[in-house]
């Protein structure tokens, strides 16, 4: 795996070598920033730069029997921590996890809870899997290698499980990097986030995501991706149009009259959207760039875009949230 094949790659490769320049690697590090800009593949080929015995901290010959075990995210001492949920225990649900990875480095959390779950259901990283955690990181290793921990998705650990991984944290076993990939820095408690390196990924530029479509792009399609891969290929799915086309024509209707628009049948078919909360956040792009909302209105707007967004992640009716969203939003935007 090559640093240049990914988002971010380069530049962050500089970080490294200067960390590794001043003996300074650090024992955990958070990499925040939103899905698809790249932090999962980049934390893949970190792990094979260090568990290369050919290679110097920072290049993986990727030739070798590690480096090919790491690439197909097998390798002993790279632990993988994603979330799970619908009582599927982790050693079922890894070998799961490492196919979708391998066909898909920029594998995003709905679809990972989709091929997981069904769609139905929640995701969480518990106090088990750090117990599981902390047996793996006791056993007697007879190879002076590195062992590398990545937390897929961090922002899900539980308060239990956060709790529980303080101290090894804190106090980490020779030669050993905790990586956690997480979307948000406040969803981690404070004293974890203390114990960390943090590092922020941006969203990814226009001439990036491109570069990674291998096409050009329109300018709603950039603003509805909001720099992210993952997020792009959803709007690029012909199956999502009559969704995105939806919703488009459910936020020209709130700002019509009374009476001019029939919004039921909008919000019936944003309803049955199968992803319908990423479907919102794409919308927050267009409510910010919307040239007749005032900035009032666009708070508004986005606050209950959100809102509604992390409701029907939990599981509430996406009709009648869309209904309640409606009735708000047109009573606010109609004022003069």
């Amino acid at each position: 795996m090559r640093w240049e094949s990914w988002p971010h790659g380069e530049a962050f490769l500089k970080e490294w070598e200067q960390l590794l320049s001043h003996k300074r690697i650090p024992a955990a590090m958070l990499w925040v920033g939103p899905e698809g800009v790249g932090k999962t593949p980049l934390a893949w080929t970190l792990a094979q730069a260090l568990l290369c015995p050919k290679g110097d901290l920072a290049y993986a010959c990727g030739t070798c029997g590690d480096c090919q075990v790491v690439a197909k995210l097998e390798h002993p001492f790279f632990w993988l921590l994603p979330p799970t949920g619908g009582g599927k225990p982790l050693e079922e649900a890894l070998p799961l996890f490492r196919q979708a990875l391998s066909q898909d480095p920029f594998l995003s959390l709905s679809e990972w809870e989709k091929l997981l779950l069904g769609g139905r259901g929640s995701l969480s990283i518990g106090v088990e899997e750090v117990r599981h955690l902390q047996g793996f990181l006791t056993l007697a290793s007879t190879q002076a290698v590195w062992r590398v921990v990545l937390f897929w998705h961090a922002e899900l650990l539980t308060r239990q499980a956060a709790n529980a991984l303080l101290k090894i944290v804190e106090e980490p076993p020779e030669r050993t990097l905790f990586l956690f990939l997480a979307t948000r820095v406040e969803a981690l408690p404070a004293t974890l986030r203390s114990r960390c390196q943090i590092k922020k990924f941006p969203p990814l530029s226009a001439q990036v995501l491109e570069k990674l479509a291998g096409t050009s792009l329109s300018v709603a399609q950039l603003s509805l991706a909001q720099g992210s891969y993952s997020r792009l290929r959803r709007v690029m799915d012909p199956a999502q149009a009559p969704y995105i086309e939806a919703l488009r024509a459910w936020l020209r209707a709130l700002l019509q009259p009374a009476g001019d628009t029939d919004w039921l049948p909008l919000i019936e078919t944003l309803a049955q959207a199968p992803q319908l909360s990423d479907l919102l956040l794409m919308g927050v792009s267009l409510i910010r760039e919307h040239p007749h909302l005032s900035l009032p209105q666009k708070n508004l707007g986005i606050d209950t875009f959100l809102r509604v967004a992390d409701e029907i992640e939990a599981h509430l009716n996406p009709l009648l949230l869309l209904a309640e969203a409606t009735v708000t939003l047109r009573q606010y935007w109609q004022k003069k």
